[in-house]
């Protein structure tokens, strides 16, 4: 996969100290500290910026456009982001836990790297070719999502739940044993030892 990445370094952008208006578009800019923690932005378009060991805890996106944005070391805790779309988008080693994802559409390549979404909501999303890679998955819903042509190789999958969203994925032989798990949890299949004479 490849992702545009915002284009300057972190270190040659202006900082955004305060959270932006009601469909004002952000551009080039370092997004950290815990400014936007707990915060409602909306109708925003945030293109070409990072966000550096942000605190974006219980904040919600609702209705942002994210294109060309690096995400990294950052905390998401039980944010939701709904009504957007991503674009050239990496979430690298943040966290996701307890966030919901609710109708997000992937419209360009999509990362998410060394993250954990531990009980994250991907809920409506169409996930299409987006890339899962030494994320800690356990628990994590899928409700209603497309993820066809993602690749979620590298990823322990016995936590998850929602299988029928991982038509047509992209997995590893050795996340089979996982896979079975995922399903007859899902299935309430009842495993028993021995065959019928």
């Amino acid at each position: 996969m490849t992702v545009l990445l915002p284009g300057l370094e972190s270190g040659d952008l202006d900082s955004l100290d305060g959270l932006p208006g009601d469909g004002i578009r952000v551009t080039g800019r370092i997004i950290s500290g815990t400014a936007w923690t707990r915060a409602t932005v909306s109708c925003v378009t945030i293109a070409r910026s990072y966000f550096t060991a942000s605190d974006l805890s219980s904040a919600r996106f609702e209705g942002v456009n994210w294109d060309r944005c690096l995400i990294r070391g950052s905390t998401l805790i039980g944010a939701h982001l709904s009504n957007g779309t991503l674009k050239n988008v990496i979430f690298e080693n943040c966290l996701l836990d307890y966030a919901t994802l609710d109708q997000m559409r992937v419209t360009g390549p999509v990362a998410f790297v060394g993250c954990s979404l531990i009980e994250t909501t991907i809920s409506r999303c169409q996930f299409t070719g987006v890339l899962f890679d030494g994320c800690n998955l356990r628990d994590t819903r899928l409700d209603g999502s497309n993820l066809r042509d993602a690749d979620i190789r590298g990823n322990d999958l016995s936590g998850l739940i929602g299988i029928a969203a991982l038509r047509h994925v992209t997995i590893s032989h050795n996340q089979l044993p996982g896979l079975t798990e995922t399903v007859v949890r899902d299935l309430s299949l009842n495993v028993v030892s021995t065959s019928r004479a």
